[in-house]
């Protein structure tokens, strides 16, 4: 079994409340049945890589979109023409 340690607080605002809008049976799964077991896991990876998403990526283009706007503040428009970065991602 692999585990994701998530803060507490997180766990409690984010992947609970995710977890129930899952289906009852799903979630109680009373029976055990190992079908319902795989359709939670699937449910709870789910609910985890959206929050891993929020989490460690959204800021990130946030902060590449603030950047954006300094460098063309700096550099003025299209300031990556002449520069290797430019040249490096045409080449692929």
């Amino acid at each position: 079994m692999l585990k994701i340690p998530v803060p507490v607080n997180d766990h409690r605002e984010t992947l609970t409340p995710a977890m129930y809008e899952w289906s009852r049976k799903i979630r109680e799964n009373p029976d055990g049945s190992p079908v319902l077991a795989a359709a939670g896991c699937i449910l709870g990876f789910c609910d985890h890589v959206i929050y891993l998403m929020e989490e460690l990526l959204y800021w990130i283009a946030e902060m590449l979109e603030c950047l954006d706007a300094v460098l063309i503040e700096k550099f003025g428009n299209k300031y990556w023409i002449n520069w290797n970065l430019y040249r490096k991602a045409q080449e692929q």
